[in-house]
């Protein structure tokens, strides 16, 4: 069984909809499996340069019931910023961090990271243009 780990944008005020499957624009989420807020503060501390990312996972908070089938969570403002100032080279220089940070959970390459790292870059330059804010859902 694989999580998904969709990461959305939503410009709304509250927590969006979204179940994975719903009409939802594809410029508004990129779409992975198994990045859960574990692996995303792996993404965050490799972007900070330091930090210990299991006290990272707080950072990613839960906005929907904890009982429900899929799961909402909060991205830090920062983890936004950071991403969407990357370059050609710092995509590359944090895909390889990540895939470091995490090869315990994921086991990804260099190149697998630099790819989720690069839709994400996209992803939170849209977010920052179009003053949305940034969520991570998983579902089982």
């Amino acid at each position: 069984m694989s999580v998904l780990s969709d990461f959305i944008i939503s410009s709304g005020s509250d927590v969006p909809d979204y179940d994975g499957i719903k009409d939802f624009p594809d410029d508004d989420r990129c779409r992975f499996n198994r990045i859960t807020p574990l692996e995303a503060a792996g993404l965050l501390e490799a972007l900070r340069g330091d930090g210990d990312r299991i006290a990272m996972i707080s950072e990613f908070p839960l906005l929907t019931p904890e009982d429900a089938e899929s799961w909402t969570m909060g991205v830090p403002d920062d983890f936004v910023s950071s991403l969407a100032g990357l370059d050609s080279g710092g995509v590359a220089s944090i895909a390889e961090r990540f895939s470091r940070i995490t090869a315990e959970e994921l086991g990804w390459t260099t190149e697998d990271a630099t790819s989720v790292v690069a839709e994400l870059v996209a992803l939170s330059k849209r977010a920052q243009e179009a003053e949305m804010k940034m969520y991570l859902w998983n579902a089982l």
